[in-house]
């Protein structure tokens, strides 16, 4: 099962000037690093969304492309042909879907959501938890937020990794932080071991979930425009 910890639980707190966090021969410095073992529902029979495991990386990572986060997978027992990735482009609604077994060279987008598939239900060649290292990026905004979102999607769903040492909370921090009113958006998680979504309208009490550290979540804007160049709120 998918831990129910909050962000602030898992975050491991830097030094006063710097922590280092090393993996696969990369050393990065900032003023926070994280190290994490998040949990994967494995065995996903299509079409979802049970099985779908909606993930995010550190923001400084050394998994900057689908093939390198498929190389962390394999490098944990995984048989790369068990792992699926995908990636939304809110823009245009285009998806970007990786085998891990064929990899892709391509930059997971900074603070973009990753969608995990993975067949099979016997670890580790069909994993159910997997560690994921990386710092923070103290100056990196969000992904532009697409506006104007039209059902049923997927253009204009904006699956938003939240950086692990974010003082956002819950589904509503996140509509504080966008400037999102009662009807103008939802913040939606899925269960990964059910497959159920849980949608908290901006403005409104209902449904107001905490964030999971390395959970992507998705933003939807009903209004027109987009939002440009927002900075996370963090420690």
């Amino acid at each position: 099962m998918v831990s129910k910890a909050n962000w602030k639980v898992w975050v491991i707190m830097g030094a006063a000037v710097a922590l280092f966090v090393t993996s696969g021969g990369l050393l990065m410095a900032s003023n926070m690093g994280f190290k994490i073992n998040t949990a994967l529902q494995n065995g996903f029979v299509a079409p979802g969304p049970k099985g779908d495991n909606w993930r995010g990386l550190p923001w400084n990572s050394p998994n900057t492309t689908y093939t390198a986060l498929c190389n962390t997978f394999a490098n944990a027992g995984a048989t790369k042909a068990n792992i699926a990735l995908l990636t939304v482009n809110a823009a245009t609604g285009v998806t970007t879907t990786v085998n891990c077994a064929v990899g892709n060279a391509a930059l997971i987008p900074v603070g973009a959501g990753i969608r995990v598939r993975v067949t099979g239900a016997v670890a580790p060649a069909s994993p159910a938890n997997i560690v994921l290292v990386g710092s923070s990026n103290e100056t990196a905004p969000f992904p532009t937020i697409q506006g104007g979102f039209v059902a049923p999607g997927p253009k204009g769903d904006n699956w938003l990794a939240p950086p692990y040492h974010t003082t956002s909370v819950n589904a509503a921090n996140i509509c504080s932080t966008f400037g999102l009113l009662v009807g103008q958006g939802t913040v939606t998680r899925v269960e990964a071991t059910t497959g159920v979504a849980t949608t908290h309208s901006c403005g409104l009490a209902a449904n107001n979930f905490n964030l999971i550290i390395g959970e992507a979540v998705r933003v939807r804007k009903n209004t027109a425009g987009n939002i440009v160049g927002t900075l996370p709120p963090h420690f």
